[in-house]
């Protein structure tokens, strides 16, 4: 079992051109490479990127740290241990994951009605169907995985259908703060679209005097001690934007917040601690 840094030197040796990973652990390979190793990333000889396991490389910010940070091109993928590969995105990229519908149904269903969504642009829980499983029949399994039907047809000239902005997060992680209803998804959009911050971030949700309180803990890139109040002050503007809540910002050091190597626990509800 290797650990980051005999992967980052296996790459180099091997001169890999394909690897696949989260696109939290793959942001953190190439921190390592830059500060462990003194490598840049982007001159190895990474040509294609395929993440799966979260939403991160269907979200344009974080999307754009991978393909900067690697110089490479990045791919989403979407699939499960009891499903399988169930969805991919094309060489067009159209903002979105093609539902492998040769081997599979897709269906999405409202998620307080449960009634099924066929119109696009409106976000439900995918409930799927594979029929390659024949030792392990998944009929109408619930995934909740968080998807909306595209409208437009892709570039690529493929029939199957489209789920815009790939997979937006899982129905068990959206969570109800002051009455509005929260992905951690939405947040993440709005952090990894911010060049001056680094690739971490934390947010915790918490309960005090009987009142919600969100605060977004977030690093300067490498070589900054802060963040100025025009950065921070845009950062809270955009938040309430997309998510309709304001959020408390605490500044860390570069390089204090947990780093992860597989799937990141950056969403912390603590108000059943409480």
């Amino acid at each position: 079992m290797l650990d980051t840094t005999a992967r980052i030197l296996k790459i180099q040796e091997l001169k890999a051109t394909a690897m696949m990973g989260t696109p939290t652990y793959l942001l953190n390979m190439a921190d390592v490479a830059r500060s462990r190793l003194g490598l840049d990333p982007a001159e190895l000889t990474i040509e294609k990127i395929t993440c799966a396991g979260e939403p991160g490389a269907s979200i344009p910010g974080t999307k754009q740290r991978l393909e900067k940070a690697w110089g490479a091109k990045v791919f989403d993928h979407a699939g499960a241990t009891e499903i399988g590969a169930w969805s991919y995105e094309c060489a067009a990229q159209p903002g979105g994951l093609h539902v492998n519908e040769g081997l599979f149904l897709v269906e999405i269903e409202d998620l307080v009605t449960g009634q099924t969504i066929t119109t696009p642009g409106r976000p439900g829980k995918m409930i799927i169907t594979a029929f390659d499983r024949l030792a392990q029949p998944c009929l109408r399994f619930d995934s909740k995985d968080i998807i909306e039907w595209d409208s437009a047809p892709c570039p690529c000239g493929r029939t199957y259908r489209l789920i815009r902005g790939g997979v937006q997060g899982r129905a068990d992680d959206i969570t109800k703060v002051k009455g509005v209803l929260l992905s951690p998804s939405a947040i993440e959009a709005v952090v990894r679209r911010c060049a001056a911050l680094s690739d971490e971030y934390e947010v915790v949700v918490e309960r005090i005097t009987g009142q919600d309180r969100i605060t977004l803990r977030v690093e300067p890139c490498a070589g900054q001690e802060c963040l100025g109040d025009e950065v921070l002050g845009r950062l809270k503007d955009e938040l309430r934007l997309e998510t309709n809540l304001g959020y408390i910002i605490e500044v860390h050091q570069p390089g204090s917040l947990t780093r992860y190597e597989g799937k990141a626990r950056r969403f912390k509800d603590l108000r059943q601690q409480h």
